[in-house]
């Protein structure tokens, strides 16, 4: 006994195939001998594409990465720090902690959009300097502050002042140090050194020596005050070139969760400005 032709679909198990649903539809098709191929193939695909899911395009919306929000963590860690060290320095009075605090609150993420792009878009932590955007995010927000007065703003800047001081020092300290390893420079001379690097500052010195490596001291920088033989030996062309590096500068920075409002003195930014309602365990850049 030969089973009908509805027997024979029926025993068809599709879902344990991968047939696109439109390929199904057809091969149903094919047995369907006393009906016209037109009329079985309308008939067949209604089913058969119902049997595909649906696809909804979700609205459009911004996506933090795992490193937009680590650069997001870490500038808020950097904030926070900057603003204990503001208040411990300028001795804000309440109303000055909450004015500062909620002004940050409400404006960090734009002002510092461009660092958290930078990230994004970068290989690598040390292709981005936090902590001098901060530093200078930080400034512009003392400085525009209209509760804090000008004497209080004055030692702000001499604190930034003398940070970069220290950091002229401790670099070009470095770089003196590798001259005097290979030209064998007296005291006049890395004092002589000292001033020509100084002449020559960029505050990419310090980015550079924050992130591992000493900046390069340059022969035609300091040949003027190198004699003869020393010229001689610094410059041997057959020599092995030497590239000193140092363990300064950190891997990891400070971080403050995207839940924790900012605070300064024991006081929040007001509860009316709005913060990241959602914050996903702190990933590893």
């Amino acid at each position: 006994m030969i089973p009908s032709q509805a027997q024979q679909i029926s025993r068809l198990n599709l879902s344990n195939y991968s047939i696109h649903p439109l390929r199904a539809a057809i091969g149903v098709c094919l047995l369907c001998c006393n009906i016209s191929p037109t009329k079985c193939f309308a008939q067949a695909i209604v089913p058969a594409a119902r049997l595909a899911p649906a696809v909804v395009l979700a609205p459009g919306a911004p996506v933090n990465n795992d490193r937009d929000l680590a650069a997001r963590r870490w500038v808020r860690g950097l904030i926070q720090q900057e603003l204990h060290a503001v208040h411990s320095l300028c001795k804000l009075n309440p109303q000055q902690a909450k004015d500062l605090v909620d002004t940050i609150e409400s404006q960090w993420k734009s002002k510092l959009a461009s660092t958290f792009r930078s990230y994004t878009e970068s290989n690598q932590r040390g292709g981005v300097d936090f902590e001098h955007r901060v530093e200078n995010a930080m400034k512009a927000w003392v400085q525009a502050s209209e509760s804090i007065n000008p004497e209080q703003k004055s030692t702000w800047d001499e604190e930034l002042n003398s940070r970069n001081t220290l950091r002229q020092k401790v670099v070009i300290g470095k770089m003196i140090s590798d001259a005097e390893r290979k030209y064998g420079l007296t005291s006049t001379q890395m004092a002589e050194a000292e001033k020509l690097l100084l002449d020559r500052w960029k505050e990419a010195w310090w980015v550079m020596y924050r992130h591992g490596t000493t900046p390069e001291t340059k022969f035609a920088w300091i040949s003027p005050i190198l004699s003869e033989s020393q010229r001689t030996a610094g410059g041997d062309p057959g020599g092995v070139r030497q590239e000193y590096y140092t363990s300064g500068g950190a891997t990891d920075l400070p971080s403050k969760s995207l839940n924790e409002r900012l605070e300064v003195a024991g006081i929040t930014s007001d509860e009316s400005i709005s913060i990241d309602p959602i914050a996903p365990a702190a990933p590893k850049p």
